[in-house]
């Protein structure tokens, strides 16, 4: 799947179903939006008799609740006929994984607008303090920075390990 497709898909569905946040959004979308405890299991997509749901470990502080929804909606926008019966824990976060990383792309754009982390990045260009100025993990901020990379902005980005989330 090529970053233009991600890149669209994510547009799409800001544009279709956007929400005061990723949740709303995600819920707007069709998929239901589920906090539970999940041990150390991040989160999860189930598509299943028709019905999509996102799991996200309410354990986690707000930041990484956020990530973990959009990464989700990621996998429902991008993978789903690859989710029928769910993707089961096994199959979550593998760093050699091609749908984890088109997962994390879609999340990245998602939550992080062009305009943010451009003017973040004109402020302070160190990546890690930028990270923590836009509340997301540096690995979420590298991601995005490929995708700038890719449309064209003067940007560098370090390549990231496909298992932050792990």
């Amino acid at each position: 799947m090529s970053i233009d497709y991600i890149i669209t898909a994510a547009e799409d569905i800001r544009k279709n179903f956007g929400g005061r946040n990723i949740y709303e959004t995600a819920e707007n979308s069709g998929a239901k939006v589920w906090f539970r405890p999940l041990g150390q299991l991040k989160g999860f997509y189930v598509f299943e008799n028709g019905r999509r749901y996102i799991v996200v470990n309410n354990q986690l502080n707000e930041s990484m609740r956020r990530l973990v929804c959009a990464h989700e909606l990621g996998h429902d926008t991008l993978h789903r006929e690859l989710s029928i019966g769910g993707i089961r824990e096994s199959t979550m976060f593998l760093s050699n994984n091609k749908t984890e990383r088109e997962a994390n792309l879609f999340a990245a754009d998602m939550l992080l607008t062009d305009k943010a982390v451009i003017s973040e990045l004109e402020y302070n260009n160190e990546p890690e303090t930028a990270a923590y100025n836009l509340n997301v993990p540096i690995e979420l901020l590298e991601y995005k920075l490929e995708i700038l990379s890719y449309k064209g902005y003067n940007v560098n980005y370090l390549s990231v390990r496909n298992d932050f989330l792990k």
